[in-house]
């Protein structure tokens, strides 16, 4: 078949990332998102976050034999849709995600495009 791309749809889990981080990151940094396309119908912020704690089994290599690496210390992006383009966060605070938005969230091979419609500042950093 050809054109299967409109029949198809990966999607994230992010309940289970979520759960398995803690939902709990340092934040690094943020650059406005704008809805140019209109598709979304509200601008946002990307911001970029260090996952501090990952308790995910993720199996063991079939290659080596040794059990994978954790998320642990690596950074990701999110997008937060506020419809404001700046987040009062200063680098170093310990945020939480809320409210995951699946319907305009998705996956590009292996990169993760998360949408949120919060975030929360659990301590100052």
């Amino acid at each position: 078949m050809r054109n299967t791309f409109l029949f198809t749809k990966t999607y994230i889990d992010a309940e289970k990332f979520l759960e398995g981080t803690g939902n709990a990151y340092k934040y690094v940094g943020q650059r406005p998102f704008l809805d140019k396309s209109g598709k979304i119908g509200m601008d946002g912020v990307i911001v970029t976050l260090l996952i501090l704690d990952d308790k995910t089994d993720y199996g063991v290599d079939k290659r080596t034999g040794k059990p994978r690496e954790s998320n642990a210390l690596e950074t990701f992006e999110a997008t937060i849709l506020t419809g404001e383009t700046t987040i009062d966060l200063t680098k170093g605070d310990l945020v939480s995600l809320q409210d995951f938005d699946m319907a305009n969230s998705y996956v590009i091979g292996f990169d993760l495009i998360m949408r949120f419609r919060g975030i929360k500042k659990i301590k100052e950093g």
